[in-house]
């Protein structure tokens, strides 16, 4: 017959192995870090966006301009003087770039209480744009909504433009 002690002796031993078989499985490993830095990005804007002179119709048109700066014109009249908005942004070399335009469209106004809005913005860096040599070049274009008889006037606004990693 085993007395007290005996019997605790033997659920300590127990234990003991129980803990020693489960602490034989446990391992140790080391991981790796690592951090890569990056320049700052610059964008700048070396070219604003023209749709150039255009007269209206009695109804509704639209201006589509093109990343090389040409000028599609529907139900108005396209005279000239238009040029797509070119941007230089530097980074670190060889790291890709994610260029990202308004989805939304931007507003127009000739200080007098006309508008017209801007939208479908796109660019010609194409679909992995690079940082290359340290420096991405792209230009922008867009389409102009021009009303039934848009009154007269000299039109600006503005639009965002941002560049990541």
């Amino acid at each position: 017959m085993f007395t007290k002690m005996q019997s605790r002796s033997l659920a300590l031993a127990a234990v003991a192995v129980a803990v020693g078989v489960a602490s034989a499985d446990a391992q140790a490993a080391t991981g790796t870090a690592k951090a890569a830095i990056v320049a700052a990005i610059n964008l700048t804007e070396n070219t604003n966006m023209n749709f150039g002179y255009i007269i209206p119709s009695a109804s509704a048109g639209t201006a589509v301009l093109a990343t090389t700066g040409t000028l599609t014109p529907t139900s108005v009249t396209y005279l000239n003087g238009a040029a797509a908005g070119q941007w230089t942004a530097t980074g670190t070399a060889n790291q890709p770039a994610v260029i990202t335009l308004d989805s939304t469209p931007d507003t127009l106004s000739n200080g007098s209480g006309g508008t017209m809005t801007v939208d479908t913005f796109n660019h010609d860096a194409g679909g992995s744009p690079n940082f290359g040599s340290g420096t991405l070049t792209f230009h922008v274009g867009a389409t102009l909504h021009v009303g039934a008889n848009q009154a007269v006037g000299s039109y600006s606004g503005s639009y965002n433009v941002t560049v990541n990693y």
